[in-house]
């Protein structure tokens, strides 16, 4: 049997289902993403540990540029899912939760504003339902990177399942690689991962996803 290790980056592996699959009202669940990562181990594979990155949920204050209506994020509905889904994610077995930070970078035009002004349409004025705040994070790739470096050089799985289309993932794969650590790719529904990626690893992995 292989010991491994399944790494997920929280955010894409939400986008990836949400653009596959159906989901339910509540959304992506802590039960939905432990399923589905248990999922993806194949029946040569003894479990490690399940590690889940994310970035805490943005809990500062911020006006809307068009009416200067302030919004305390920390009191949104969003706010409170998102601590809930850690929590419920925490309290699973074989579960390892790596949090980064969620930053606001400023405002921005929505997309269906953009989308209207680039159509021509007739101009209109803009309101305060055609800016958004743009957020970013930081810290979860570099969690993930230390993890798989740390998983390799001390030799703790034999194989690394990575859920992540994300490029600067390369280095630590090519070092785990070089390690003697087996590095998979999981793809996600209809979520395609790119050559470079899938050319740094072992193997490219597709499972059935579980939406309950």
């Amino acid at each position: 049997m292989k010991k491994t290790a399944i790494l997920i980056d929280g955010a894409w592996f939400t986008n990836a289902l949400l653009h596959s699959v159906r989901l339910p009202n509540n959304g992506v669940t802590a039960e939905i993403i432990h399923k589905n990562a248990l999922t993806m181990l194949g029946k040569d594979e003894e479990l490690f540990r399940i590690f889940y990155y994310d970035s805490m949920p943005f809990d500062g204050r911020a006006a809307n540029p068009i009416n200067n209506q302030e919004t305390d994020y920390s009191k949104t509905p969003q706010y409170a899912s998102r601590l809930r889904l850690f929590r419920e994610l925490g309290e699973k077995p074989w579960v390892a939760l790596r949090r980064g930070d969620l930053r606001a970078r400023g405002w921005v035009l929505t997309e269906a504003y953009t989308k209207r002004m680039m159509q021509g349409g007739p101009h209109q004025p803009i309101t305060e339902n055609d800016v958004k705040m743009e957020f970013e994070q930081k810290g979860v790739d570099m969690r993930i990177g230390i993890d798989v470096a740390t998983l390799a050089i001390k030799r703790i799985v034999d194989r690394i399942l990575l859920v992540s289309g994300d490029m600067d993932m390369i280095p630590a794969m090519k070092l785990a690689r070089r390690e003697g650590i087996q590095v998979v790719v999981v793809q996600v529904g209809s979520r395609r991962l790119s050559p470079e990626l899938i050319e740094d690893s072992d193997l490219v992995r597709q499972f059935t996803i579980l939406t309950t």
